[in-house]
């Protein structure tokens, strides 16, 4: 699957409004400042994964979302529409492994110090 090359952003906010002359200098709210409820955060995001699954739909995949019911880490597989066969996952089952592992293994060394 190929995908756009992105230009990168500066993560550093503006220090003024930039305001056309004649035109109101009202501030506008950050969208860090904005309070979403999550009810809306959860609408906005099934909306989001809602286009990302029609935009792979038309380029012949198919993106499942699910939690790992070990880890409890979301994870995103992208299929083959025609074959169903994984192309990729994310985190990929390595990844989960080396975590249900380290899960499994945490607490069991103690570092004591005299």
């Amino acid at each position: 699957m190929d995908t756009p090359a992105v230009s990168p952003v500066s993560s550093t906010p503006a220090t003024e409004p930039v305001v056309s002359p004649g035109a109101s200098a009202a501030p506008t709210p950050h969208a860090a400042n904005v309070a979403v409820s999550q009810g809306e955060q959860r609408q906005r995001m099934a909306a989001v994964a809602q286009q990302l699954r029609d935009y792979l739909r038309s380029n012949g995949r198919d993106l499942e979302f699910r939690v790992d019911a070990d880890t409890d880490a979301m994870v995103i597989t992208v299929r083959e529409a025609a074959s169903g066969e994984v192309i990729r996952q994310i985190p990929s089952e390595e990844a989960l492994q080396m975590r249900r592992y380290l899960d499994e293994w945490s607490g069991t060394f103690l570092n004591v110090t005299t």
